[in-house]
């Protein structure tokens, strides 16, 4: 199989090393290098430091390419490499600069693309699995889904292309409702519908939306070969622990036979449906972000007025509490209740660690029967419902965020 292999780039060198000495150790021949170009805020000693580590290379053969000025968005830089490897190349894989590769991974992918290339309905290979429990009497080397995951990735030439033909029409119809104001006239918000969702200029979005739409199919390992390193570091993402970062799987899967016939069978269906929800939430991305900017903002308002959450559940005579949710904001609130509430434990939907901040860490179904001497101070309040439901009787008295802020006033 003619395939390329292609790494993005920008300024990140801490996280494009150790990328690169996974790349290395999977012996490749060929590696084209995409570095989005200079900008305003960019971090011009780590974006040259990064240039340096790519012209050092001698492992292999390096077609390596800057954007004279920086990009207006990844997405451009991302859709501009992958067509300009497909002018020589029938396939590609994709990886970006905070993904570090197994060992083994690029054989993985060349094997899925040799074997699938006429499998129509396969659309997407992927070299990362999420989080998602495979049957012990499950034995296949591979794992099909309904929509692609990202990360590491790869696909053929000719499915890219039919996607490409459809991208363009859908590029189109965005920056008409970006630049027609009759889109939002008629008493129906379409372009406020569809801009909340992001799916005016997000291209991975509407390639996985391709992919559904086509009833296509992406491939993953059953063991993960890919380790995010992006949530380490400063960078695109967000900070702290996520459900996206998987250990790298020992076990290869390239000794045993690839199946001809793929399909997504019933279990997988329903794993990456309940990790998909469970990372994404039932409520859209934008009410969560509106939530969670207005309890913010009273929050703000309440610091400002001198008191704090913990004098709010005092006054109430709350004593102990166990916190539903972690990340940034569960920190803040616990600093907000250090030396004014007792914090029992935190409670997860998807537990990573046993512990946070020092505090017993317990999924909902590890939580026991029976009540609780404490209250349960929610997060998540935009899921309060769902999450009562589960464990709230267990709690004396269960508050979510915007409750606390509200009762300050």
């Amino acid at each position: 199989m003619n395939y390329g292999i292609i790494l993005f780039i920008y300024d990140r060198p801490q996280c494009t090393a150790k990328v690169l000495e996974a790349l290395k150790r999977n012996h490749i021949g060929e590696l084209y290098v995409f570095q989005d170009g200079l900008g305003e805020k960019t971090d011009q000693t780590a974006w040259k430091q990064n240039e340096e580590l790519i012209r050092q290379i001698d492992w292999c053969k390096v077609v390596f390419e800057q954007n004279k000025q920086k990009a207006t968005s990844l997405d451009r830089q991302i859709v501009y490499g992958i067509n300009k490897v497909f002018e020589q190349k029938e396939a590609m894989i994709l990886i970006e600069d905070d993904c570090v590769i197994s060992d083994d991974c690029i054989l993985f992918m060349e094997k899925c693309l040799t074997q699938y290339q006429d499998h129509k309905q396969i659309i997407d290979i992927g070299a990362y699995l999420e989080p998602v429990r495979v049957p012990m009497e499950y034995s296949l080397p591979i794992v099909a889904a309904g929509i692609p995951a990202g990360q590491v990735w790869g696909t053929w030439k000719d499915r890219w292309e039919e996607f490409q033909a459809e991208y363009a029409l859908i590029k189109q119809i965005g920056n008409a409702m970006r630049d027609n104001p009759m889109f939002n006239s008629c008493g129906y918000p379409i372009k406020k519908i569809l801009t909340e969702y992001w799916m005016l200029s997000t291209w991975d979005l509407w390639w996985s939306i391709y992919v559904l739409m086509k009833e296509g199919i992406s491939i993953r390992p059953t063991g993960n070969k890919v380790y995010n390193i992006g949530f380490e570091h400063a960078g695109t993402h967000t900070s702290g622990e996520s459900p996206w970062v998987v250990p790298i799987c020992d076990k290869t899967g390239l000794e045993e036979e690839f199946p001809a016939d793929v399909r997504v069978e019933p279990w997988a269906e329903a794993e990456f449906q309940k990790f998909y929800q469970d990372v994404n939430g039932e409520r859209p991305l934008v009410e969560r972000q509106t939530y969670y900017r207005n309890c913010l903002e009273k929050w703000v308002e309440l610091k400002q007025q001198g008191r704090s959450i913990g004098d709010i559940l005092a006054e109430k005579n709350v004593r102990r509490v166990a916190i539903y949710g972690i990340g940034s904001i569960g920190k803040l609130l616990a600093e907000d209740l250090c030396g004014k509430i007792e914090i029992a434990y935190f409670v997860v939907t998807d537990k990573k660690a046993n512990s946070f901040l020092e505090y017993p860490v317990y999924s909902r179904e590890e939580l026991s029967a029976g009540e609780e001497e404490a209250a349960l101070l929610v997060i998540p309040g935009y899921d309060l419902e769902k999450i009562t439901e589960s464990i709230g009787k267990k709690f004396s008295s269960v508050y979510p965020m915007e409750c606390l802020c509200i009762l300050a006033e």
